[in-house]
């Protein structure tokens, strides 16, 4: 069995965020899951972030008290098939 090297386990969570890259037009998409560093989003089509891009993420939607969640900067640690694994940083 191999052993998981995350720092923080990795909870399924299905939301939609906005995804925001330099000089595209924002994106919805779906998450699959979340932990306390990164989160794997669901990333249909040919205009897929990739490996190292910079990224922003913002959950759709208010917050619990009317404001607007916060704008993440993560950036791509891995691309899959139909799926990006983005790493949260620290900005």
């Amino acid at each position: 069995m191999e052993s998981d090297r995350r720092q923080h386990p990795r909870l399924p969570v299905e939301v939609a965020v906005e995804l925001f890259r330099e000089g595209r037009p924002a994106r919805r998409v779906q998450t699959r899951d979340l932990s306390g560093n990164g989160v794997l989003l669901l990333v249909a089509g040919e205009d897929a972030p990739v490996m190292g891009e910079r990224i922003q993420v913002r959950v759709e939607g208010t917050l619990g008290d009317g404001e607007a969640p916060p704008l993440v900067h993560g950036r791509v640690v891995r691309v899959g098939d139909r799926e990006v694994a983005v790493a949260f940083l620290d900005e």
